[in-house]
């Protein structure tokens, strides 16, 4: 096993690791946007110099550039996945609980509407 192997391998572990403890708030965002920002980077350089991307991918014992660039596409799609399943997950526990208090909300007016009923049942408008 190779040394890019084993950090592929934690790589993986990570991604599973921060799909059970999902950071949630501001600072998710946060860390999304450096993220993305770090992404982007690293892919300008890698147009740029990729002679350099090759040589990070020699010292880790892969062949080419491309085999890393295809490595480290795997794990951020995967943390891509990851990060919407539980985004799906948030919103559809969002929509339940409107759901919930949607329906508490309207049996208590009908409630309140069958108790405050006027005392005329005539029919007449007064």
């Amino acid at each position: 096993m190779t040394f890019f192997q084993l950090l592929l391998i934690i790589g993986v572990a990570a991604i599973a690791l921060f799909s059970i403890r999902f950071l949630r708030g501001e600072r998710s965002l946060a860390i999304k946007r450096i993220l993305a920002l770090l992404a982007a980077l690293a892919a300008v350089l890698s147009i740029l110099f990729p002679t350099v991307l090759t040589a990070v991918a020699n010292f880790f014992g892969i062949g080419r550039g491309a085999d890393l660039l295809l490595y480290v596409s795997i794990l951020g799609g995967m943390l891509f996945v990851v990060a919407m399943i539980r985004s799906q997950a948030r919103s559809d526990a969002r929509v339940t609980r409107l759901a919930r208090a949607v329906a508490l909300m309207e049996a208590r007016m009908i409630e309140q509407q069958q108790t405050h009923k006027p005392s005329d049942e005539s029919g007449e408008s007064v």
